[in-house]
């Protein structure tokens, strides 16, 4: 009966271990599977994703400061000379200005582009690369940073934001870079279409005085957009010196102010 019992038992164990083998093939094999989807199909396409985004904002940052930070000083010489009236009374200075914006715009509208192909949004710091990249945009368009204001006077001080999409078209090249001043003041001076999509620019900043206080407001706030974003890209003050943003003493309203201020940190994501 022993030798029996343990015969049954060898031969019990014998197949259940088979068994298990089996077993612990097909889960194996649904695993390294599962493992293998895993990694070819979610994980690196996301990591192809993330690199190509970091190749891309390396690729742009250095024009796109330097763009900003143009754009930012001449905001600053407008705001300190406003009693001057330069933008009205210099045809230079109008021109230059004019160009100085078109070429941010185009700048932003070549990254649009080539961010159309990126899932940047899927990180947090391309979320917030993306608010930086709007901020001039968000204070000359929006009602961000004015409540409690008739809307219709809002709007009525502001530029439309398709109309400064349309000045970044119209500012890129074939080659697919900012025309040069050069080519802006020929193409300027040649093409209605062109003055028709900075028409509306042009109005605002003609306008833009401390008795007009949303346009005053909106101007600084698009320069102080532009300083953050310039922090945001360069941390260390590696490609132009490090400061605060600039004017938000003399805005008109308390609350843009403080609007502002809180976008100095990171947005929420």
């Amino acid at each position: 009966m022993l030798l029996g019992s343990g015969s049954w038992v060898t031969r019990s164990f014998d197949q259940y271990t088979v068994v298990w083998l089996l077993v612990s093939s097909v889960i194996g094999g649904v695993v390294g599977a599962s493992i293998k989807f895993i990694f070819d199909d979610v994980l690196s396409p996301r990591l192809g994703s993330r690199r190509e985004t970091r190749r891309t904002i390396r690729k742009y940052t250095t024009p796109l400061i330097r763009s900003a930070e143009a754009l930012e000083r001449r905001i600053n010489i407008m705001i300190r000379n406003e009693s001057k009236r330069w933008f009205d009374t210099d045809d230079y200075f109008r021109l230059s200005t004019l160009y100085i914006f078109g070429e941010y715009f185009a700048w932003i509208r070549i990254l649009e582009r080539t961010f159309g192909f990126v899932p940047y949004e899927s990180r947090k710091r391309g979320r917030e690369f993306n608010f930086r990249l709007n901020g001039p945009f968000r204070a000359l368009t929006s009602h961000a940073y004015f409540h409690g204001i008739d809307p219709d006077i809002i709007d009525a001080n502001s530029v439309p934001r398709l109309m400064l999409t349309a000045i970044g078209e119209g500012m890129t090249s074939g080659d697919g870079t900012p025309m040069t001043f050069t080519e802006f003041l020929g193409n300027y001076a040649d093409d209605a279409r062109l003055r028709r999509w900075f028409a509306d620019l042009e109005t605002f900043l003609s306008g833009v005085h401390k008795n007009n206080a949303i346009r005053w407001d909106r101007l600084i706030a698009a320069g102080a957009t532009l300083r953050f974003l310039i922090r945001f890209l360069d941390p260390r003050g590696t490609l132009v010196p490090t400061r605060d943003a600039s004017s938000l003493d003399k805005l008109a309203h308390p609350e843009v102010k403080r609007r502002i201020e809180s976008e100095a940190g990171r947005p929420r994501t």
